[in-house]
């Protein structure tokens, strides 16, 4: 079985990217490119596709494309509700 790539725990590329100091129409609008590339090929893959597995690297368990987007929504409604808390704040 494959292994997924391991993440980066110490978010190495997300500190050097210095999100913060960038305007928030620029890092939005690159959200929602990155995700519509993501829809993009998901919408390519065969039907069969959807149930290949990879190894999680710090789990240890089998994980489908369907819990990689799962997870990826998860973390990005986190981020977002990050940015709202911070608009209202502002």
């Amino acid at each position: 079985m494959t292994t997924l790539s391991a993440a980066d725990v110490t978010n190495r590329r997300t500190h050097e990217a210095n999100h913060n100091a960038r305007a928030l129409a620029g890092l939005l609008a690159e959200f929602r490119a990155a995700r519509a590339a993501i829809i993009a090929r998901l919408e390519a893959l065969a039907p069969g596709d959807l149930t290949r597995t990879a190894l999680h690297p710090r789990l240890h368990q089998p994980m489908s494309i369907t819990d990689l987007c799962v997870f990826v929504a998860e973390h990005d409604d986190h981020h977002l509700a990050r940015i709202s808390d911070l608009l209202r704040r502002a």
